[in-house]
């Protein structure tokens, strides 16, 4: 490990200035605020798209979309990394027909089909996945000025925005 990626390690970027005045850490904290936003806005649009008939809304889900308050720096030889987590809590997990526990946020994001079933009932049995997480982080890039780059992970899948 060079001498430099010792020092960098040891630097707290969080306090550094922006343009703006702002530290790296407030404007991570800003443009993470707006992004939830996005993201929120979007579920918004999947809520009003439908009425559910066979089952009741708890918005669980809805109310589950957080920022995780710590700052990440990593220092690779790919350089410096800073990042902050959007994440979806416990209310975004409920238990499925078989009795496991479902992430809400990425079956409604990528879709399910309930295969054990003779029974089609729309956004019941099955969902064509509605992708607002993504269309919220495209929101997000458009609404600001200089977006920071996204990585979403879900199931292990990582995708940069």
């Amino acid at each position: 490990m060079s001498n430099w990626t010792k020092k960098l390690k040891k630097l707290d970027v969080s306090k550094l200035k922006m343009e703006n005045g702002n530290t790296v850490k407030e404007e991570l904290k800003r443009h993470a605020s707006i992004l939830a936003d996005c993201i929120i806005e979007e579920l918004d649009s999947v809520y009003d798209s439908y009425t559910p008939t066979v089952y009741k809304r708890t918005y669980g889900l809805y109310n589950s979309v957080y920022i995780d308050n710590g700052i990440k720096i990593d220092v690779s030889n790919k350089g410096i990394a800073i990042s902050l987590g959007l994440h979806f809590d416990d209310g975004a997990i409920h238990e499925s027909f078989s009795g496991e526990d479902a992430n809400t946020a990425v079956l409604l994001n990528e879709g399910w089909s309930w295969k054990k079933t003779t029974v089609d009932i729309p956004y019941f049995s099955r969902r064509e996945g509605t992708h607002f997480i993504e269309k919220g982080i495209e929101k997000y890039k458009q609404r600001v000025n200089n977006p920071f780059a996204i990585r979403l992970t879900i199931n292990n899948e990582e995708r940069i925005f």
